[in-house]
Formats: structure tokens, sequence, C-alpha cells
């Protein structure tokens, strides 16, 4: 049995990966941002798990001081994780921010991971031998980072919002891929496909319906997206494999930009410079 932390399991492809890592007698702590949708699942889940298998925390990846809250939990409990899946994530056609004004998307999909991912490290809560995954997406494909407004906060489309996000879901891996060389922790990207999930449950107006058009005749189910993420988490043969992208349970290229040191490295820096102001 492992331990594993899992962000944005209470929907979508993160339920479906819960499920199946519990079938296999794991152990999880779950985040989740809705008490309703908590409540919910725990009633879907009741099949798969008992109190001793499973921890709810709420977090919701875009504050800051949420994800602190989380890591002081796991902490204080003295477990040590076994493997990390960064895969809460959002689409938001209209422009929304946190808290602390830093645009929405940029902050639940890459800020929010950079820094929990970081602090478990940190606070040295990874297992020896442990993996960490981050949730990207094939849109990353078209995307190019713009320095001059990172959180994508001047962007008029939502697509180049989310593109930029994922881009750097790709860009964080390589990075930290490399602070981990000879630590005995690995890190890798995924791309589940295009998944029918509730991500844009919350938009409304045409953009809404084209997604769920899309997705209607496009998408594949929660499950299958799921399949290579667990396959990540679980299988011995990637074990020591890092700095890697995968869909369909293999390794495949990501884009020419997605693999530029030099913006993965500032990136980095950039992002660290931003938590710290977040923090003063």
């Amino acid at each position: 049995m492992q331990n594993i932390f899992l962000t944005g399991g209470t929907d979508g492809i993160g339920l479906s990966a819960a499920k199946s890592l519990l079938a296999m007698k794991h152990r999880l702590f779950v985040t989740y941002r809705n008490k309703k949708k908590l409540d919910a699942v725990k009633h879907e889940l009741k099949t798969f798990y008992d109190n001793e298998k499973i921890t709810f925390l709420k977090c919701d990846l875009s504050e800051p001081s949420e994800i602190d809250e989380t890591v002081n939990a796991i902490s204080n409990s003295k477990i040590k994780i076994h493997c990390l899946i960064n895969n809460a994530g959002t689409i938001l056609f209209k422009k929304s921010f946190n808290s602390m004004g830093i645009e929405k998307v940029f902050a639940t999909n890459h800020l929010g991971p950079f820094y929990l991912t970081n602090s478990f490290l940190e606070k040295n809560l990874m297992h020896s031998g442990s993996r960490i995954i981050n949730v990207g997406s094939s849109a990353h494909q078209r995307a190019v980072l713009d320095f001059n407004d990172l959180d994508s906060s001047n962007s008029r489309s939502w697509y180049e919002r989310y593109s930029r996000s994922k881009l750097c879901n790709l860009l964080f891996t390589l990075r930290l891929s490399k602070n981990l060389e000879n630590k005995n922790i690995s890190v890798n990207c995924v791309h589940p496909g295009i998944v029918k999930t509730n991500i844009a449950q919350d938009q409304k107006g045409i953009l809404q319906f084209i997604v769920k058009l899309v997705l209607k005749y496009k998408g594949i189910s929660p499950e299958e997206g799921a399949d290579t993420l667990i396959y990540l988490a679980t299988n011995k043969t990637v074990q020591d494999l890092s700095g890697r992208y995968f869909a369909n349970k293999s390794e495949t290229k990501p884009s020419k930009e997605a693999l530029n040191w030099d913006v993965a490295d500032r990136l980095w820096q950039e992002s660290n410079e931003m938590i710290n102001r977040l923090s003063s």
C-alpha cells in the first residue's frame, strides 16, 4: 500500500483515478473545493474505501493560503507521500482572478501545483523512490509564454490563457527533473486526452455549448483519460524515467518550446519570485 496525494479527485479524471487507486488498495489524500460535490463523491466511493483508506482535504489550488494549510496537515500527520498527482485544473472562458490578483487559470493550473510540489519537497514529505505526476494537455503545442504577462491577465483569449498554463506544466516538469537528479524522485507529465469532464461546467453561453459538443463527439471517458495517469503512478517499468511526456501509456514528444531550457529556467525563477511576493 502506498500513500498517494491526488489534487482534484472529486470529479472527472481525478475521480476515476481515485477509484482505480483505491481498488488497488492504496491510501489516498484527495483535495476538493466544493463541499456539495464532496458529499456526493463520498457516497459514490463508499464501495471503494473505508475511513482509513482516504482522507479529504479542502484546498483551492489557486489560493496559496489553502495550499499552506494542506501542506501543514500532511506534515503534521508524519506521513510520507509515495506519489503526488497534480491533477486539478480549470478552463475559464471569462477572465477571473484569485484573492491575490493572479489570473485564476494560471494560478490553478501552474502556480498552485508549482507551490504545492516545492512545499512537499522542501518539507521532506516525499518518500524515497516517490513519483510526481503533472497532468498536462496537448493544448500546450501552440503556446508561447509572454514573460511580460506571465499569468496571461492581459490576454483576451481563453484558449491562450489555458494553453500557456499547460505549457507551464511541461516546462515545470522539465526543470524539476533537473532538480531531482540523484534524489530518487521522478517527475513526469501526462496528456490524458480529450476527456468528457466537467472542467468547464461553471461557464455559460456559446463557448460552453461548443466545448460540450466537442467533448460529446471527440471526447473519451474519464476512465480512459485516467489510464496513463494510473500507469505512471503504479507501473514499475517507468519508475526510473523522469522529465518525460506521456500519452496513451507511451512516451511522446512535446512541442519544441516545452523543451526550451532557457524558458524553463526563467519560468522557474519568476514563479518562485511570484510565490515569494505573495507570501511576504
